[in-house]
């Protein structure tokens, strides 16, 4: 044994665990283990650090933030034009409502003076990109209606057959037809 080590002489002092691994760690914030910076999956919980890379935003510059502009909000009128609505002079929004007619999904769209339906994009064929509409003068009638749980919006109209309007809120199918018997009372 050698005086200054305090260990039998002719062996080598081995580093402790500790310090023979000096590869970088980091916490997985799921189970607070501590796991190698490289790792992609915490071997503790089975975290995936890669989702976590993916939805990160991309690095920017030092002055970005003062050009990033938020998203702008449409008007109700920028709105009806990306669906292909023109509003004649005068004519007013009154709402919009992502609902079903005939069991086709699509947006209704009140104005002042005529209802509409746009098709959602899944429905829509290329020959069928115009919105269907009426004028609220046509309108004979809107009653609510409830068939094995199911709320609907029942239209009737002067020369056409039912107009069946469903998938709504019941709160939103009731602010559409208060807002269709306004509209038709006045």
């Amino acid at each position: 044994m050698s005086p200054e080590e305090g260990q039998p002489s002719g062996q080598v002092d081995p580093e402790p665990a500790a310090t023979a691994d000096q590869r970088a760690m980091k916490a997985c914030p799921d189970c607070a283990e501590m796991v190698l910076e490289a790792a992609r999956k915490c071997r503790y919980c089975g975290y995936r650090f890669d989702r976590q890379k993916a939805s990160q935003a991309p690095e920017e510059g030092l002055f970005a933030h003062l050009f990033r502009r938020e998203p702008r909000h449409l008007t109700m009128v920028e709105t009806l034009e990306q669906l292909g609505i023109e509003l004649e002079p005068g004519e007013r929004p009154v709402g919009l409502w992502l609902s079903q007619v005939q069991s086709v999904d699509g947006y209704v769209v009140l104005t002042d003076a005529r209802l509409f339906f746009v098709m959602t994009l899944r429905h829509q064929k290329a020959a069928t990109t115009a919105p269907w509409q009426r004028r609220l003068d046509q309108l004979a009638g809107a009653e609510i209606t409830t068939h094995h749980w199911k709320t609907t919006l029942v239209l009737h109209w002067v020369d056409s057959p039912e107009l069946i309007v469903d998938g709504l809120a019941r709160n939103d199918l009731h602010r559409l037809h208060s807002a269709l018997l306004e509209r038709v009372s006045s």
